[in-house]
């Protein structure tokens, strides 16, 4: 039995798992060895091939291959895996030799073998002579059972002679270490010559190859044992993840079952207090129908009495009961109709959530800070304005969550100085971070998420002053202009523009895009606004040179009423009081102010030719201050003089020389009764209202020309919007 026992020490020694395809899971026919080392049956890795539509992606490790031009046949074989199931299946046929009958006669008993015909020939003594003396099996080589018994029981069983692929019956011998390929001698002479290809015994290349592999295989079980290390975390980190997702459900249940047994108990409280509050409220309505319905019933019995007398009494009968009729009727009428008490209801009014957020909470996750990033990022940020830019935070799939690490940011101002900015969670994985350019200057914004800075977030803005922008040009065209003597902003922050050359009033919003052209017709001569103010409840009030009246309109371009025909003469500026409601005309050609009120009546003027205080040469605009204060560019004098609500003089400035000195001033606005803005023949000059100087607005370098109206936003700070009359233009300035 030393066969029987050969076998099961070498499957001992080889894994049976190792001879079974793991696609079909039965013993290997025809294997195939890919570049991984896997290897399957050749016709199972021609399924695996069709039903992938032409690839040839390993099942066990999922590496794809390329399959060669010959198909999967072409692939290499495995014909170590192959001689070992050979040599299996050699073994297996041996033990049950002793029973085995002749393969050619199948009537003698076997007792020699042929070793090279396929399946190993079993042969009798007589057929083993035929066999011999055959020409094509006489070279055979032919054993008895016992020869070959001793043959696969020797160390070396596995390792029997390798041929030639080429040529078929010459033993391999050497190594081509050129091509990487055992050959034989025959091959050393026809494709492998010498000294093109280098060749070495293969007995000697096997040996040094063994301890190139003993060395790979000390490093594989190396790596395996980092890889098993790895192993090991992933595991331990699945398990966390599992215990930490079954805990956070459970928390979350929790809560969920803790606000459900809050709202019940809420509900049965408040459904209590209901019913207490409406159960008095009800019982006195209950009187008070009864008391109703008893009163009712009385009048309605004695009508029913009386009616039944009066159709079916006699006269005696109906005279019998007339005191008593009398009477109980009077009774009746005399009684007071039941006034209904006005109970107090009781409402339930539930709470509001907003619907941005959840009742119970929200899920917090880890981010990947490489997907998380910055929007809404301004190219600039005009001094006074503010951005919010949006943090977004996304997980490593790029979905986006809420963070379980705080959003912050921090801000680098101009001078230095820094701070840290507060970060508005919206609740659904965007944050909220405002920058307001309270400075002119670069603005360095730094956000992070926990200790990680966000990619790509130390954000520069720069923070701009000065002229911000340019609407306009010359022409008639919508967004074009001729000469354009004034600038209002309404209720909308649209700008309203004197457009006097093109006789139209044209409204654009801040960017320039035009948004309404009045036009007003059936005048005595043409349209000619030389001014124009807006009041809160948006009344146009424009001044119309040519015709020397001032026309009031809606904010739909109606004419709602003119006035001042009979008192102007050269009208040049138009104000409206917000204290008094008053209208204030300067008149050029009277060198005066006249005052009307709104609705046209005229009440006084006030003013004369000259240089002195309230004397005026050429008054050109006008207006005035929230708390009643009226201020007059006297042009041609070089100054602007004050007056106060009773329109008595009080002071004057800008006529001074040096700095702050002013040269025909033709516009001028007013920034919360503390400052006061004038345009003389090329400049923007800032003042206090006391009349001292305090800065130039615009540069050489804005190009103005002879600015003529000058009007002020709401922002903080205010933009200063010049009509640029001689450009053409309308110029917006930022302080």
């Amino acid at each position: 039995m030393a066969t029987a026992f050969t076998k099961t020490k070498l499957l001992e020694e080889i894994d049976e798992d190792f001879l079974c395809c793991s696609i079909c899971l039965e013993q290997f026919k025809t294997p195939k060895i890919l570049s991984c080392l896997h290897t399957f049956c050749q016709q199972c890795l021609i399924t695996l091939v069709e039903k992938s539509g032409g690839s040839l992606i390993c099942p066990e490790c999922r590496q794809q291959h390329m399959v060669p031009d010959g198909g999967v046949p072409a692939i290499k074989g495995n014909f170590f895996v192959d001689n070992l199931i050979e040599k299996i299946q050699q073994l297996s046929v041996a033990v049950q030799e002793h029973d085995l009958m002749c393969t050619v006669c199948q009537e003698g008993k076997a007792t020699l073998i042929c070793e090279e015909c396929t399946g190993k020939c079993h042969l009798c003594s007589n057929c083993a002579k035929v066999h011999q003396n055959l020409p094509a099996t006489k070279t055979h080589s032919v054993l008895t059972i016992e020869e070959h018994k001793k043959i696969q029981t020797r160390p070396k069983a596995l390792q029997a002679v390798d041929y030639c692929t080429v040529h078929l019956k010459n033993e391999l011998k050497f190594f081509c270490e050129t091509c990487k390929v055992p050959i034989c001698s025959d091959c050393t002479i026809v494709k492998h010559r010498i000294p093109e290809h280098i060749h070495s015994d293969l007995t000697d290349a096997a040996e040094d190859y063994d301890r190139d592999m003993k060395a790979m295989v000390e490093k594989l079980k190396t790596k395996e044992r980092e890889v098993e290390s790895s192993e090991t975390e992933a595991k331990e980190l699945l398990s966390e993840l599992s215990a930490l997702r079954d805990t956070e459900v459970h928390r979350l249940r929790m809560k969920a079952e803790n606000m459900i047994q809050q709202i019940r108990e809420e509900e049965q409280n408040l459904a209590g207090q209901l019913q207490k509050s409406y159960e008095i409220k009800i019982k006195r309505a209950s009187v008070a129908v009864d008391a109703v319905e008893l009163q009712h019933g009385s009048i309605k019995s004695t009508c029913h009495y009386m009616e039944t007398l009066m159709h079916h009494g006699s006269a005696a009968q109906r005279l019998s009961t007339k005191v008593d009729v009398e009477y109980r009727t009077q009774q009746l009428l005399a009684m007071e109709n039941p006034k209904q008490e006005q109970q107090e209801k009781v409402v339930f009014h539930p709470h509001e959530i907003p619907p941005a957020h959840s009742i119970l909470g929200v899920l917090k996750s880890d981010v990947c800070i490489s997907q998380c990033s910055v929007q809404n990022v301004p190219k600039q940020l005009l001094k006074g304005d503010s951005v919010e830019l949006l943090v977004i935070t996304k997980d490593s799939d790029g979905n986006q969550v809420v963070p379980r690490q705080p959003v912050t940011a921090k801000v680098v101002y101009p001078d230095a100085s820094s701070e840290n900015i507060t970060v508005k969670d919206n609740g659904d994985g965007t944050h909220g971070i405002m920058v307001e350019g309270q400075k002119d200057g670069k603005y360095q914004v730094s956000m992070a998420i926990g200790s990680q800075p966000i990619p790509g977030s130390l954000i520069s803005i720069p923070v701009v002053k000065g002229l911000v922008r340019t609407i306009g040009r010359k022409g008639s065209g919508p967004g074009q202009f001729r000469e354009p003597y004034s600038v209002a902003v309404n209720k909308d922050s649209d700008f309203v523009v004197a457009d006097r050359n093109n006789g139209r009033l044209q409204i654009t919003n801040r960017e320039g895009s035009v948004r309404k052209i009045f036009k007003f017709q059936n005048f005595k001569g043409v349209y000619s606004p030389c001014d124009v103010t807006v009041t809160e409840d948006n009344l146009c009030f424009s001044l119309d040179d040519k015709n020397r009246q001032v026309v009031v309109s809606d904010e739909n371009g109606i004419v709602i009423r003119c006035f001042g025909q009979e008192q102007l003469k050269t009208p040049q500026g138009l104000a409206v009081s917000p204290v008094n409601g008053n209208v204030y005309v300067t008149d050029c050609g009277g060198n005066c102010v006249r005052v009307y009120t709104q609705d046209g009546k005229y009440l006084k003027s006030f003013g004369s030719e000259g240089k002195g205080h309230a004397q005026f040469k050429w008054p050109w605009c006008i207006t005035a201050s929230n708390s009643g204060l009226v201020f007059i560019a006297d042009s041609c004098n070089h100054r602007v003089q004050v007056f106060g609500t009773d329109d008595q003089y009080l002071y004057s400035f800008g006529n001074q020389n040096g700095e702050g000195q002013m040269k025909y001033p033709r516009g001028i606005a007013l920034e919360n009764d503390r400052h006061v803005y004038v345009s003389d023949n090329h400049h923007i000059l800032k003042y206090n209202c006391d009349g001292k100087f305090v800065c130039r607005i615009d540069s050489d370098t804005d190009g103005l020309n002879c600015p003529t109206g000058l009007a002020l936003t709401s922002d903080k700070p205010s933009r200063v919007v010049v009509a640029d009359r001689e450009n053409n233009r309308i110029k917006v300035f930022v302080q």
